[in-house]
Parts: C-alpha cells; structure tokens; sequence
C-alpha cells in the first residue's frame, strides 16, 4: 500500500469511528487535505471528496455526541430531583396568584 494510501484510510478510518475529526476545525479540516494534495499523497478530487466526508461525518458525531450528553444531563438530573425551571415558574406563578388571593380576602375581612 502506497504512504497516501494508508494515509487516506487512516483518515477514513478515524472519521469513521469519529475520532478527532469532531475537534477540528473545518479550516483545520482543509489545511490537512491541502497538504496531503501538495505532497502529492492524494488527488485534488480526493481531497475534495475527503473534506465533504470529513465534514459531514464529523457533523453527525458531533450531532449524536451532543444528543447523548443532552439525554446524560436529564437523566443524572431526574436522578437527583432538581426542579426544572418551567416547573419552578410555574409554581412561583401559581403561589403569586394564592398570595393575591389571600390579599383579597384579607382587604375584605
């Protein structure tokens, strides 16, 4: 296997298993492909081709990534029994209405 062939399926590789690739920039992305196409160790079509696989794999990751932490954080927090926030509005609402109530009756009395 010729160096910008293993070259080219080590980055395969690692976009496949999402391994760094959710890290680096799309700028980063690109100067790496560049000099892989300067030196002569993939084609320009390649590297065209390498980026945009690049760049949506890493966007899945980084999708499906940030999906699990979201789903981690709900569960840890319904763990320990924290009050969500619209939950809390709500009661704070509902106990400012009771107050005002409360007022009324006493103003009446």
């Amino acid at each position: 296997m010729k160096g910008g062939d293993c070259v080219f399926e080590l980055l395969k590789k690692a976009v496949a298993l999402g391994l760094g690739a959710i890290d680096l920039s799309e700028s980063k992305i690109r100067e790496l492909v560049d000099d892989l196409v300067k030196r002569g160790e993939i084609k320009k079509s390649e590297g065209a081709k390498l980026i945009d696989e690049i760049l949506k794999k890493a966007g899945k990751s980084r999708t499906e990534i940030e999906k699990k932490v979201q789903e981690g954080i709900r569960g840890a927090l319904q763990k320990v029994d924290l009050v969500q926030k619209k939950d809390l509005n709500a009661a704070v609402k509902n106990l400012e209405k009771k107050i005002e109530q409360l007022k009324k009756k006493v103003e009446k009395e």
